[in-house]
């Protein structure tokens, strides 16, 4: 069956998920949008395909043969954290396909919430190496282990990251990371089902993996020690309203948003957002 733009049904969502497992971030509406039409595009070039932007039966099938890329969280939890970041492929395209300077307290930070700041030399080069050219590592490495500058953002314009590179160090190199962080404080993660462990993930990706409060007045990581002290009782339930509680902390709606979406995800799954 021939998939096309304008189309929608279970035949497109079936699409959507496989698209979703080589990084496409989807939401799996049944609806074959430009964003759909757009991931059929890209993973023509990831799996030397040639063609338009329809899914012949030979598309589809190749898609469906890729396993799932990150099993803990699987490719729904991968598409809701990089969702949670960039807010979907068309913007990815827009805002984050060139390095950004989110705020004063970052670093410039490329892809998927990666953050040079936070990362040395040969971090780098052994998570980008095999995606961006040497000249582009070289050009970036000025910018590694320190808070950004307008002077450093200028001097790295020029850097182009397509989704599908960001996605793969996403997925291959960067979740891996941070699953480890967020089982450093909450051990218990593995006992939960993917859409919870998504959840923690997506908060210690965040905000990382700091429980001490930094201002005791504020307590800025009072809810993240609840959600500590909840696990080891093994009291899962309260969990979802720590989520919401820390909205108080936050001026921005996107990350009010987060919060509400981990918390969603905690009651109620990846299905009630779109994404399985």
């Amino acid at each position: 069956m021939l998939l096309k733009p304008g189309q929608s049904g279970e035949a497109v969502k079936m699409l959507q998920r496989g698209l979703n497992n080589l990084g496409s971030i989807l939401l799996v509406d049944g609806d074959f949008g430009p964003a759909t039409r757009d991931a059929v595009l890209d993973v023509r070039v990831v799996l030397d395909m040639p063609g338009g932007a329809e899914a012949d039966d030979a598309l589809q099938e190749a898609v469906a043969s890729v396993p799932d890329p990150f099993l803990p969280l699987s490719a729904a939890g991968v598409t809701f954290i990089a969702r949670a970041e960039v807010s979907g492929p068309r913007e990815y395209r827009r805002k984050y396909q060139n390095p950004l300077w989110p705020s004063l307290e970052s670093g410039i930070t490329i892809g998927i919430g990666y953050d040079l700041q936070f990362v040395n030399d040969d971090q780098l080069r052994m998570d980008w190496g095999d995606h961006v050219s040497l000249a582009v590592i070289t050009l970036l490495s000025q910018a590694l282990g320190q808070r950004g500058s307008a002077d450093q953002l200028a001097s790295v314009s020029t850097v182009e990251i397509p989704l599908p590179a960001a996605m793969s160090v996403f997925m291959l190199r960067s979740l891996p990371r941070f699953l480890g962080q967020t089982r450093s404080i909450y051990p218990q993660i593995d006992e939960l089902q993917p859409a919870r462990r998504t959840a923690l993930v997506s908060l210690v990706y965040n905000r990382g993996p700091r429980l001490i409060d930094k201002d005791l007045v504020r307590q800025e990581r009072r809810e993240m020690r609840v959600i500590r002290d909840l696990l080891a009782a093994a009291d899962f339930e309260p969990i979802a309203e720590q989520f919401e509680s820390m909205a108080r902390l936050f001026d921005l709606s996107g990350l009010i948003k987060r919060r509400q979406d981990e918390a969603k995800l905690w009651r109620s799954g990846f299905a009630a957002l779109q994404l399985i």
